[in-house]
This record gives structure tokens, C-alpha cells and sequence, in this order.
């Protein structure tokens, strides 16, 4: 959930180190450092807090170094201070280690350590890997030549358990950056007489469009000149850089006040986006085929299962974590209701150490925003070794999700800065929507007229967004009344309570207002306990099968003087005689409801958030890209 930024070339390091860990702040933003090589010696300059508590610090230290690497963190080893930032530096103080992972058996590598005279400093895991590199170096020295720094990192990393990713310099030899990545991701972008590091492409497309992906259990040499790629156990790999878009996300505001606003009326662009893929028109076909080279993205994305394989499925398993797994939730909805197809969802945390009844006939779905959720990969890799087929639903073509299956569905949100999930959202169960509907033309499960209705339908959903979106204003003065709340229950029933889960998540992750979610028909066995007159209770109720119950459990919850608000339609006078306050939006189908009614939650978490004076866009200890089981 770190960022690992580095640079080499005639430009001086810092500001290059800097725009690339700003584009990778939103991995963590517990503290940032650099470590550059100044005039033959290596200076690590770092500082808790945010990136620009660093910048403050590089801004009064003005290093002019033209080698370097530099690490935005979130904490999992140690408390975020001056001492756990990255970089990490060995006994002789010439080697500096940036880390993205977990090093499972740290504990028993530092004990070695120490016993064999070492003496560590931080409490993080990260540190053994520069004292490990430090001792095979010292013995590589005298055997391996120009080579010996390349000998020990291969050696060193040997010793390591887990998933990783690193940057490696040394004062030794500063016309050399090494980048090793295991089970993680890392790029070097190619420039003209310079050359990046990155471990999220986005950073390095901002300088250069020529770029070497790593693949897993490899080691990169880096020099002005390009990169040799080797595997662990010293091997060299010829691979050919590729040409990408150049800088294709432009992160501005945009005149918002933060980037969760901007995302947040920036979804009826990004749905439109991710559906004109796939639906060119209600009476065409959906076609999901692949697209060559991923529109300027590092491969080929789009889906290869054949109709045959679409046709024996018997079960779909979706695998997820926070944001994607509520999107998942809604597909399970989506997907029983057009296909008919049992489903089962599973937050993928909970699926390790599972004996998987997956088979052959059951499609795993793994949806995750940056394609590099470490649970979401790892309960999806088990699906897959199960014999389960697989599909990938990422906003990130060029992520380790799109590396591990044959068909991928990319969502085009373009770069979603802030750290809380909004577009992202919208954009995965639209693809639900589409995958659920392609399924049914190949398999036949609707008549052409109703796969008809419901395509034409999806592709209304964006101006009915825009709807809602003109009423911000108003919004925002029904929001803030209840902004001095401490706690609050989000309730739904059927296709809308995964958008319950969500609305209180959101709540919960940028305001830090105590939120739960409930089926609302779950209020009456034990939830209605908490209810009084200081907690408030946001109903989702929309007319449709389940429209009649939910009414009822809003009329249990407001029994109990708790204050009510509602998400309904334009026009329900029902919902007027029971809610105080009530976020209205356009008539809509219920089957396609929870792309509308999520608005309104995620407007009004922001504003109280706003409101109440919190870091919308980087909530306190949370990161976007989750990278750590």
C-alpha cells in the first residue's frame, strides 16, 4: 500500500522524485522519503506525515543529486514517524531499501541479524532487507566484479517470504538503480538518457511513453542507458519496451474544492465511458471481445471466454474487498436477476485458508479498483488453481489482476485520486450490468426485445445521474443538518441494501462518523436496539418488489423517534409522511436503481465531511491501493 518512485539521468533527482511520489500519495501518506546520492555519499532525507511535510524538507536541504529513490507510506510495520519512513539504510549506511509489501518472516531474519552484530532502528520489516544485501554484498565483493551488487540482491532476496516490491541504491555504485518486484508491481520508463521507477505506471507516464513492465520474481538493473531484467536466480530476460499513452490521466481538481467532489460528478462521464465500450447501440450486440493492446495500455484486455464456456456455467463466484465487494453484492443481484445464475460473493479476506468448492463450471470474478488488492489476488489465484474459470473487473488495465486472467472488463474512470471509492463504484457494477446482459444474448435466458429494454435503459442511467448532480446545493443543506451526529444506521432491502453497505462506508471512511449498513429487514432482530432520537437512519426506497417491507421497516425505525431520512423517487408522497428529510431522485427502474441512489450517500458524506473540517481526499489511516493481506 506504499510507493516506490526512483530516477537517474542529467536532471537533479528531487523534483523528478517528488511529481512521481505525488501521483502515488494516495498509496499512503503515513510519510515520505528519498535517499540520493550526493557527491559519492548517500543522503536519506525522510519526514512523518504527509508528502508535504518531505517537499518542506528537500525544499531546505536543496540536494542538486541526479540518482535517487523516494517512498510514499502506509503504515503496517511500525508507527508512522521520522524512523519507520522509508528509505531504510544498512549498518554502513551506504545501501537505502524502499519496500511495497510484507516480509512474512522479518522477525526471524532480524534476530539473525542481530545476533550477527547488526543493529536495526526502525520497527518496520523493510530494514532486514538493506542489512541482508549489506552481508551478501560484503561477500559478493571479492567474486562477482561490476557485478556484485546485482549477486546479493538476487541472493538476499532469496531469503525473503512474502510479496514484495523494492528500490535499491547504493553509494557504491550510483549509476545503478535495482528494482526488484515479487507478486507486486513495479515499472521503469525509458527516457532519453534517463530512466524511472515506479511501482504504479501512472508516475512515470508523466515523463516518458517507453515502458518495461517487471513480471513477478524479477530484478531490474537500471541505468541512464535502459534496464536489464533478470530473474532470481541471475538469468538474464530480453524483453522490449512498449510504447503507452503519454500522461493519459491529468491530475487537477479542476476548479472542485477536493477531488472526491470532482470523481463524484465525474460519474455519468465515466459510466457513459465504461458502457460505449462494450453496448455501441440497444439493437447491436454486446461485444467484450479483446482490444488490441488495450487502447494504448500495457496489454490486451476484454473477454475470451467462448460460448461454450459461457454456456456451461453453472455458478459465479465473485471475490472483492470494501467498495468492490458492495459492487459485487449489486452484481449478485444483477446477474441472478437477467441470467438466472446462483451466485455467491465473497469478501476475499475470508476466502484464504478455505477449502474452495470451485470447479470447472463456476466463473470466478475478482473486482478490485487498482487490480492490485492483495487479498482479492490471492483468493482469486486459489480460485483459479481450483479449476475455476476467470474474469477480472479493474479500472487498471496495466495492474497484476490484468497479468494473472485471460479476460478482463477495465472500467474507464480514468485516475481516482481520492482515497474513498466513488466513480470506481459505479463504473464495476455497470460492468455487471453489461456482463449479466451479454450472458443472456449468448445463452439466450431473454427475448431480444426485453435484452432490448433493459440495454436502452443502462444507457439512460448517466442523465439521470446528472440529475442528481444539479441538486448539490440542495444536497448540501439537507446534509449538514446532521453533521453533529455520532452515529448513524443506512438501511435497504433487496438490489439496494449492498448500497446501504456503501452509504455508511463512506460516512464512516471520510467523516469518521460511527456508520453501520443493515438489510432492512434485519432492523427488527437486534439493529433497532441503538435507535433513539439522536441516531439517524437513512432509508433506501425505491418502488419496486421490495418497496412495500422497506416502507415498513422505516415506519419500525421512526416508531423509535429516530430521525428519519430517505433516498426515494420524485413524487413518492408515501415517503413525505414518513421521513424528515428525503434526497430525491428521478423514477427509475429498481433493477437499475443502486447506479442513482448511491449519489445522494456519497454527496452527503462529503458534505458533512466537508463540513466538519476532515481531509476528504486522504483519510486518516487509510490508502487507495490496498497491497497488504
Amino acid at each position: 500500500m506504499c510507493g516506490i518512485v526512483g530516477y537517474l539521468g542529467p536532471s537533479k533527482a528531487a523534483p523528478v522524485l517528488l511529481s512521481e511520489l505525488r501521483c502515488l500519495e494516495y498509496r499512503g501518506y503515513d510519510s515520505a522519503g528519498v535517499a540520493v546520492i550526493e557527491s559519492g555519499e548517500l543522503v536519506v532525507l525522510k519526514a512523518a506525515g504527509k508528502l508535504s511535510n518531505l517537499e518542506t524538507l528537500l525544499t531546505d536541504k536543496k540536494p542538486t543529486a541526479t540518482v535517487g529513490i523516494g517512498h510514499t507510506r502506509w503504515a503496517t510495520h511500525g508507527i508512522p514517524n521520522d524512523e519507520n519512513a522509508h528509505p531504510h539504510t544498512d549498518c554502513t549506511g551506504t545501501i537505502a531499501v524502499v519496500h511495497n509489501g510484507i516480509i512474512e518472516n522479518y522477525q526471524a531474519l532480524c534476530a539473525e541479524l542481530t545476533a550477527a552484530g547488526h543493529t536495526l532502528v526502525s520497527q518496520t520489516d523493510t530494514e532486514v532487507v538493506s542489512h541482508l544485501i549489506e552481508d551478501e554484498y560484503k561477500k559478493c565483493v571479492l567474486e562477482c566484479n561490476g557485478d556484485a551488487l546485482l549477486v546479493a540482491i538476487e541472493r538476499a532476496v532469496k531469503r525473503l517470504e512474502g510479496a514484495y516490491a523494492l528500490g535499491i541504491v547504493s553509494q557504491k555504485h550510483p549509476e545503478r538503480i535495482y528494482a526488484v518486484n515479487h507478486n507486486y508491481s513495479l515499472s521503469v520508463g525509458l527516457g532519453d538518457g534517463e530512466s524511472f521507477l515506479a511501482s504504479d505506471s501512472v508516475a512515470v507516464r508523466q515523463f516518458t511513453n517507453k515502458l518495461i513492465r517487471l513480471e513477478q520474481s524479477e530484478i531490474a538493473e537500471v541505468t541512464v542507458n535502459g534496464a536489464r531484467l533478470f530473474d532470481f536466480n541471475g538469468t538474464f530476460i530480453d524483453r522490449q519496451a512498449i510504447e503507452v499513452d503519454m500522461n493519459p490521466y491529468i491530475i487537477s481538481k479542476d476548479g472542485y474544492r477536493h477531488f472526491l467532489l470532482k470523481e463524484i460528478h465525474e460519474q455519468p462521464i465515466s459510466m457513459r465511458q465504461t458502457m460505449g465500450k462494450y453496448i455501441n447501440h440497444p439493437d447491436k450486440p454486446i461485444d467484450l471481445r479483446p482490444t488490441e493492446n488495450g487502447g494504448g495500455h500495457f496489454g490486451n484486455y476484454g473477454v475470451n471466454l467462448t460460448e461454450t464456456q459461457l454456456k456451461s456455467i453453472e455458478r459465479i463466484n465473485i471475490v472483492a474487498c470494501g467498495t468492490a465487494n458492495y459492487a459485487g453484492m449489486a452484481g449478485k443481484y444483477i446477474l441472478e436477476e437477467i441470467c438466472g445464475i446462483p451466485v455467491d460473493v465473497e469478501i476475499a479476506s475470508e476466502v484464504r485458508g478455505r477449502k474452495p468448492l470451485l470447479n470447472d463450471k463456476t466463473l470466478c470474478i475478482a473486482v478490485s479498483q487498482s487490480g492490485e488488492t492483495a487479498d482479492t489476488l490471492a483468493a482469486f489465484t486459489e480460485a483459479q488453481a481450483a479449476g475455476a474459470m476467470s474474469m477480472g473487473i479493474t479500472n487498471r488495465a496495466d495492474s497484476h489482476l490484468s497479468r494473472i486472467t485471460d479476460n478482463l472488463m477495465v472500467t474507464e474512470c480514468g485516475i481516482e485520486v481520492s482515497v474513498a471509492a466513488t466513480k470506481s463504484f459505479t463504473a464495476q457494477v455497470a460492468c455487471f450490468y453489461v456482463l449479466a446482459l451479454y450472458i443472456a444474448e449468448t445463452r439466450k435466458l431473454l427475448p431480444p426485445a426485453e435484452i432490448f429494454r433493459l440495454k436502452q435503459q443502462l444507457l439512460l442511467v448517466p442523465a439521470l445521474q446528472e440529475r442528481i448532480l444539479s441538486q448539490e446545493k440542495i444536497i448540501q443543506q439537507q446534509s449538514i443538518k446532521y453533521a453533529e451526529a455520532h452515529d448513524m444506521l443506512f438501511m435497504g432491502r433487496g438490489i439496494n441494501y449492498p448500497v446501504a453497505l456503501e452509504g455508511a462506508l463512506k460516512l464512516k471512511e471520510i467523516s469518521y462518523i460511527h456508520a453501520s449498513g443493515y438489510a432492512a429487514g434485519e432492523l427488527k432482530h437486534g439493529p433497532i436496539a441503538v435507535l433513539d432520537a439522536k441516531v439517524p437512519v437513512v432509508t433506501i426506497v425505491v418502488p419496486g418488489k421490495v418497496y412495500e417491507k422497506t416502507l415498513s421497516n422505516a415506519q419500525e425505525a421512526k416508531a423509535r423517534n429516530a430521525q428519519m431520512i430517505a433516498v426515494a423517487t420524485e413524487g413518492d408522497d408515501r415517503a413525505k409522511g414518513i421521513f424528515d428529510t428525503i434526497f430525491t431522485i428521478p423514477q427509475v427502474d429498481e433493477l437499475f436503481s443502486p447506479l442513482v441512489t448511491v449519489l445522494p450517500l456519497q454527496l452527503m458524506s462529503y458534505f458533512i465531511a466537508d463540513y466538519l473540517g476532515k481531509d476528504v481526499d486522504q483519510p486518516r489511516n487509510l490508502a487507495k491501493s490496498v497491497t497488504v493481506e
